[in-house]
C-alpha cells in the first residue's frame, strides 16, 4: 500500500508538515460588547454597573454582573438587586461599527474569519504563516505543546489599543472546543485546549454547554441523568439520533471533540452606509434645504472617511430619503470613476437629494451609501492639472488629525452649516440616531 502523504506548508527554505493534529480553531467573545460600547461612548460610566436593554438586560458590566445582574434578566428584577444600575437602551449601529473593527482586526492574524453573531468570531490559525513560524521558533518540541499564546496576546492588545474593548479567546482543535475554551477565559482571558486534551477538557462541562443542545434537549438528558459530557459518552450513538435526529449525530461528535466543522469566512463588504432620522415636530430646522444639504455633507463625510480607512473606492453614490408617512425614497448615480473624494461624493449627491425633496411632506431620515466597492488602481491624470493630487493629501491630512482626536476634531466642506445647530462632541456631531451603520 502507498503510504499517504502529509501537506506541507513551505516558509522559506523550511517545510512543515501539517496533520488533522495540526488544526487550530481560534473563538474570540468581546466581553460585555454592548455594555462596554456605551462605556466607551460615555467614559463616566467605567467601573460603573451598565445593563443595556429595554424589557430585558441584553447586555451588562461585569460591574453589573458582581451585583447580580444577568443576561435575560428583567430590567425591574435588575434595578431591585442593583438600584444604581445604569440602563441603556444601546446603540446598535455603533455596536455593529466597534464589531466590523474588531473583525478587521482579527482579519489581520487569519485570513479566514467568521463573523457568528453579534459579539463573536471564529478564526482558523490552522497553518497560518504566523502560527508556523513561531512554532518553528519555539524550544518546545513536542507539536502538543506548542503554543499560541504569544499570538493570541498579540490580538488582543490590537484590540483593546484599536477599539478600546477587551476580548476574551479560546483556542482548540474544533469550533467546539474553542467555544467552550472562551468561556473558561472570560473576561479577557485566554484558554489554550492542547491538541489530543479535548476529552479530558470537555469532561466536566454541563451537557447544555454544547453548541446544538438546548432546553428541550438538556431537559430530555437531564430526565435520564445525563448532566455532564462524560456521562453524555456513555450514550449510545443511535439513541442520540433516534431522539434529536440528525442533531443528535452532531452532539454525539461534539462532546467527544469530533466537530470538523470549517471555518467559514464572512462575505465581502458590498457597500458602506450613513443614516440618521430627524423628529420633524420636535427639531426647529431640520426641515430647511440648507440643513438637510448640511446633514447629507456630514453623511457623506462619514462614509467616505471609512471608505479611505479601509483602502477602498465607491462607483455608486446613492441617496434615500424617508418621510413622516412611511415613503420612502432612493436614487443613486454612477461616478465617471471609482473615487474615495468627499467632495466628489458630495457633488454627485447634491441633485439626488433635491430631486427627492420634491413632495410636500415632512422628512424623517436622510441616508447614504456609497456602493460598487473596489480597491484603488491607477487613474488617468490630466495635463497641468495636480488639483486632484492636492484633494488627496488634504483628505489624508484630514483623516491622520481625526485618527489621533477623534472624527469631530475637524469638519469638512458643507457638514459646516450644522455648525451650531448640533451640539458636538470628539466623536463628530450628535445626533438623535447614529450615523454609523454598515
Amino acid at each position: 500500500m502507498r503510504p499517504v502523504r502529509r501537506p506541507t506548508l513551505a516558509i522559506g527554505s523550511v517545510s512543515v508538515s501539517v496533520s488533522a493534529m495540526d488544526r487550530r480553531i481560534l473563538h474570540v467573545d468581546i466581553d460585555a460588547f454592548l455594555a462596554s460600547v456605551e462605556q466607551l461612548r460615555d467614559p463616566a460610566l467605567f467601573g460603573r454597573p451598565v445593563a443595556v436593554g429595554t424589557g430585558v438586560v441584553a447586555s451588562r458590566s461585569y460591574e453589573a454582573k458582581a451585583r447580580g445582574v444577568h443576561t435575560a434578566m428583567p430590567l425591574h428584577e435588575a434595578l431591585r438587586r442593583c438600584p444604581d444600575l445604569v440602563v441603556r437602551e444601546g446603540d446598535s449601529r455603533l455596536a455593529e461599527r466597534y464589531r466590523q473593527r474588531v473583525a478587521e482586526v482579527i482579519g489581520r492574524f487569519s485570513p479566514v474569519v467568521e463573523a457568528c453573531s453579534l459579539d463573536d468570531f471564529y478564526a482558523d490559525l490552522t497553518g497560518v504563516p504566523l502560527r508556523i513560524e513561531q512554532a518553528l521558533a519555539s524550544t518546545v518540541t513536542v507539536d502538543a505543546e506548542r503554543s499560541l499564546g504569544p499570538l493570541c496576546r498579540q490580538l488582543r492588545a490590537a484590540v483593546r489599543a484599536e477599539t478600546g474593548l477587551s476580548v476574551a479567546q479560546g483556542l482548540g482543535s474544533t469550533r467546539t472546543v474553542a467555544r467552550l475554551a472562551t468561556t473558561k477565559a472570560k473576561p479577557g482571558g485566554i484558554c489554550e485546549v492542547p491538541a489530543g486534551r479535548e476529552l479530558d477538557f470537555l469532561a466536566g462541562f454541563p451537557v447544555e454547554a454544547l453548541p446544538g443542545v438546548g432546553p428541550q434537549a438538556s431537559g430530555l438528558l437531564h430526565a435520564v441523568g445525563v448532566r455532564t459530557v462524560r456521562e453524555l459518552w456513555a450514550v449510545d450513538r443511535e439513541l442520540l439520533r433516534r431522539s434529536f435526529g440528525a442533531r443528535g449525530d452532531e452532539i454525539w461528535r461534539r462532546c467527544r471533540g469530533l466537530d470538523d466543522a470549517p471555518v467559514l469566512a464572512s462575505p465581502a463588504l458590498r457597500s458602506i452606509s450613513r443614516e440618521t432620522s430627524f423628529e420633524p415636530r420636535a427639531e426647529v430646522g431640520s426641515q430647511e434645504r440648507p440643513f438637510l444639504r448640511a446633514m447629507l455633507a456630514y453623511l457623506l463625510d462619514r462614509a467616505a472617511s471609512e471608505l479611505r480607512r479601509l483602502q477602498l473606492c465607491a462607483r455608486t453614490v446613492q441617496v434615500r430619503v424617508g418621510h413622516v408617512d412611511g415613503v420612502r425614497a432612493e436614487r443613486s448615480r454612477a461616478l465617471p470613476a471609482a473615487t474615495d473624494r468627499t467632495d466628489e461624493f458630495v457633488a454627485a449627491a447634491g441633485g439626488l437629494l433635491e430631486h427627492l425633496l420634491g413632495r410636500r411632506v415632512l422628512v424623517r431620515l436622510v441616508g447614504v451609501t456609497l456602493a460598487s466597492l473596489v480597491a484603488p488602481g491607477p487613474a488617468q491624470g490630466r495635463l497641468f492639472d495636480d488639483g486632484d493630487a492636492a484633494r488627496r493629501r488634504l483628505f489624508a491630512a484630514v483623516d491622520a488629525v481625526r485618527a489621533r482626536h477623534g472624527f469631530g476634531a475637524l469638519v469638512v466642506g458643507g457638514a459646516a452649516g450644522l455648525l451650531g445647530k448640533l451640539p458636538r462632541g470628539p466623536h463628530g456631531f450628535r445626533l438623535r440616531t447614529p450615523s454609523l451603520a454598515k
